[in-house]
């Protein structure tokens, strides 16, 4: 894949990422801490429903592109088991005597039940229309669709400060699901031509069965990741309350600057992956990769856990736990980053069976450990199920590819992980007051580079050369 269309890809992220920088702060300001709790909850369950309802349909659309010459044939199979399924389950929720609403967000109101299925029918059309997107790799569009969603909230929001609106949860769920919203019509606009021509394409059974057959595994594996993700907030919000939880939550939204890269990169790797597969040279540049990666990772998580001490500057004293809690979420996202690279034997040989393995011991994990944790410890606990449980699913993710496809150098990996893992363990649980944790986190950067001083040298003479070309 070229630079630029790498550069197009990018903007999208990055952009998305700066204006939810400036939005986090305007709401943390505006809106209560159980608030920002009651948000959080509204993301997760729709990135609950996206995965289930999706039934990652999504993922066997990306598995196949290279695959089929019929596209638009291609998109039909994907949504269509995913729309029924949602249209049955909507029609029996909201047909309930019982308030998903006062479940959710303990605010019993009919109208917020209406905006999350507005909201969730809206998600799972952008999920699958941005894969298209992204498989014909038109970057610039890809990132009008990333930048969208974040600007249409920020416009929204700020319309309670010019029109002086009451800023309670009622208006900020309508504002996120009007975003939401406008973003899909953004997509409908420049994804017309094949989802138009869609509809007129027949149903090939025998071809659906084999995107079942390869998604159906990833859907039980991508709800019991969802639950390695999220399932932290909802033991807060039962254990330990909405403070606890906006608390947590803003961390992990901040944290979330980290999932920009994970953003870019996906939406360039597994097209790129399955073409380096179908070409046969995919084993020496795949090895490049991982070991650029985990210098990427240890760079990242040594930054933030050396400056993360500026972050509660920008926000109301209340959030001062952020210091300490934001290098442990940050640590989720890099660990999926990672695994993404390590564990590419199981899309290769499409053995999603071993992704769904990963995910379950994971889950397992993080529901034993937030059990144990979050009644003494709080967001803190949170914070320490996760990471422990993130480090499973990746090491899971890494040795099934190993067995199944081929086995990388990894030992290296493991020791500056495990490193790591117990540098952030020992930052949430001093609450960052140990004096030595700066050197801690310096020698891991060093040894870090020490351990990968070769592919350190290759790289920088390699973007050395490629920048001296472009002058």
């Amino acid at each position: 894949m070229k630079a630029k269309i790498i550069l197009q890809f990018a903007l999208g992220p990055i952009g998305a990422a700066l204006l939810g920088f400036i939005t986090l702060p305007f709401v943390a300001w505006f809106f209560t801490v159980e608030d920002v709790g009651r948000l959080t909850m509204l993301q997760v369950v729709l990135g609950l429903a996206v995965s289930l309802f999706s039934l990652s349909m999504h993922q066997a659309y990306v598995r196949e592109y290279h695959e089929k010459t019929d596209k638009e044939a291609l998109l039909k199979l994907s949504i269509l088991p995913g729309l029924v399924l949602i249209t049955i389950v909507a029609l029996i929720a909201l047909l309930q005597p019982y308030s998903i609403s006062k479940l959710l967000f303990g605010i019993n109101s009919n109208s917020l039940t209406v905006l999350l299925f507005v909201g969730l029918l809206a998600s799972f059309f952008i999920n699958f229309l941005a894969h298209v997107i992204r498989m014909q790799e038109r970057g610039l569009a890809f990132s009008i669709t990333q930048i969208a969603p974040k600007l249409f909230l920020l416009i929204l929001i700020s319309l309670i400060m010019l029109f002086g609106l009451k800023a309670e949860f009622y208006t900020l769920m309508l504002m996120n699901t009007l975003a939401i919203s406008f973003s899909l019509i953004i997509f409908a606009w420049l994804t017309r031509k094949s989802w138009i021509a869609a509809f007129t394409k027949r149903i090939d059974t025998v071809l659906l069965k084999g995107m079942l057959t390869f998604s159906l595994p990833l859907v039980a594996g991508g709800i019991a990741y969802w639950g390695v993700s999220t399932m932290d907030r909802f033991f807060l919000r039962s254990l330990s309350g909405f403070e606890e939880l906006g608390i947590y939550s803003l961390a992990a939204a901040l944290a979330g600057v980290v999932s920009v890269v994970t953003s870019i990169f996906s939406s360039i790797w597994h097209p790129l992956l399955y073409r380096w597969v179908k070409e046969g040279s995919e084993t020496s540049k795949i090895e490049c990769v991982i070991e650029n990666m985990v210098l990427f990772v240890v760079l990242i998580w040594s930054l933030f856990g050396l400056l993360s001490f500026i972050i509660p500057i920008f926000l109301p004293q209340e959030y001062s736990a952020i210091e300490y809690l934001i290098v442990a979420c940050v640590a989720m996202p890099l660990f999926y980053l990672l695994s993404e690279v390590t564990g590419v034997g199981i899309g290769i040989t499409r053995r999603t069976n071993f992704s769904m393995l990963a995910s379950f011991i994971a889950f397992a994990v993080n529901a034993i450990l937030n059990y144990l944790l979050i009644p003494h410890y709080g967001a803190s606990g949170a914070a320490l199920a996760s990471i422990f449980a993130f480090f499973i699913f990746f090491t899971v993710k890494t040795e099934s590819s190993a067995h199944i496809w081929k086995a990388i150098p990894r030992v290296k990996i493991y020791v500056l992980m495990i490193g790591y893992v117990a540098a952030t363990c020992i930052m949430v649980i001093t609450k960052a007051n140990e004096p030595a944790l700066m050197w801690i986190w310096v020698f891991l950067l060093i040894l870090s580079s020490v351990l990968f001083s070769k592919r350190l040298a290759e790289t920088y003479f390699y973007l050395k050369n490629y920048l001296m070309e472009r002058v």
